[in-house]
């Protein structure tokens, strides 16, 4: 069985994949300073929780881009592809002018992308849920 060639790739703006990647070395660079000046322990140590738990989020669940197809919808991230299947998915909205969250059927919801979409990129994701009968919220 041939799969069907990705129809829709939706990026993320560069302005906000660059903040996301950057932030948690900046956070690493100053738990480290905060440390060498000799500040409290508990400033440091919450610098370094803080920069651990932002880098797994910009590495693994912050979307990049996302990818439409047969398959369903694909969260690209850094380090990380994750399929949300077209049966799983109960509606995608817009909940103000800019982004995009999807909903699944156990009621989770997934930020998809967090920049303005053009109409012309909405068009081409509503002839897509339409073809799987996904409600759509904009």
């Amino acid at each position: 069985m041939r799969r069907e060639a990705v129809r829709l790739r939706l990026g993320e703006s560069r302005l906000r994949i660059a903040l996301s990647l950057a932030t948690p070395p900046l956070l690493v660079l100053l738990s480290w300073v905060s440390w060498l000046v000799a500040a409290p322990m508990g400033v440091v140590a919450v610098l370094a929780v803080l920069a651990a738990l932002l880098g797994y989020v910009a590495a693994f669940d912050f979307p990049l881009a996302i990818e439409v197809d047969a398959d369903g919808i694909h969260r690209v991230s850094l380090l990380r592809r994750k399929l949300t299947p077209w049966g799983d998915i109960a509606s995608i909205s817009q909940p103000r002018r800019n982004g995009l969250i999807l909903v699944t059927n156990d009621d989770k919801r997934h930020i998809l992308l967090d920049r303005a979409i053009g109409e012309g990129e909405l068009d081409l994701l509503r002839a897509q849920a339409r073809l799987r009968d996904v409600q759509l919220g904009f």
